[in-house]
């Protein structure tokens, strides 16, 4: 019972029709980002030792850290179960860093000269991409934290960047880092 003086509670009939409708015009407008994230081109922007460069991509965008292979004179499954032995040492597990993904690595049938390694997204690129080189492996922020694994001292990472200055960041950046997701296959992340 509502006593007086009080205010009514607002039923969600009344706006439960508009909710659907924005559902229904999100959906179809949402269906272009598998198209987009087949187009679009990330661009090189530099190898990850160039840091002073990486701290310039002070913007808004989705990164791709992409780990070389040019010296690698094995086939995709062993170069893949070698790196996952550096990674997943027991050094470096439950120091809130990625893991790789059974799923993603499935997908790639061969061993590119460049192997996606990790998408993000950030309202900061540069700062975000120097966390995940700089970061203490003690440290609580979830990131790849390259510098603290001695072995990765020897492997050559790269970074491939696009802006996104977008007024709508929060809705449409996290689903167009899902469709280049499904494009790229990183071997490492979250998802």
């Amino acid at each position: 019972m509502i006593e007086t003086g009080q205010k009514q509670p607002l039923t969600n009939g009344k706006y439960m029709h508009r909710i659907m409708d924005l559902d229904r015009q999100l959906s179809n407008m949402f269906l272009d980002f598998k198209e987009i994230a087949k187009e679009l081109k990330m661009n090189d922007i530099c190898d990850l030792t160039d840091e002073k460069t990486v701290a310039l991509q002070s913007y808004p965008g989705i990164y791709r850290i992409d780990v070389s292979t040019a010296t690698s004179l094995v086939d995709l499954s062993t170069w893949i179960k070698e790196f996952r032995l550096e990674w997943e040492h027991s050094d470096f597990l439950k120091k809130f860093t990625p893991n790789f993904k059974l799923k993603r690595i499935a997908q790639h049938h061969h061993l590119r000269e460049w192997m996606p390694l990790y998408l993000g997204k950030s309202k900061n690129v540069g700062k975000r991409v120097l966390e995940h080189i700089n970061l203490e492996l003690d440290k609580p922020t979830f990131a790849l934290k390259l510098k603290a694994r001695p072995t990765m001292a020897k492997r050559i990472f790269r970074l491939h960047t696009v802006k996104l200055p977008v007024q709508n960041y929060d809705l449409l950046v996290p689903t167009l880092e899902s469709a280049l997701r499904d494009e790229f296959h990183p071997l490492i992340g979250k998802q």
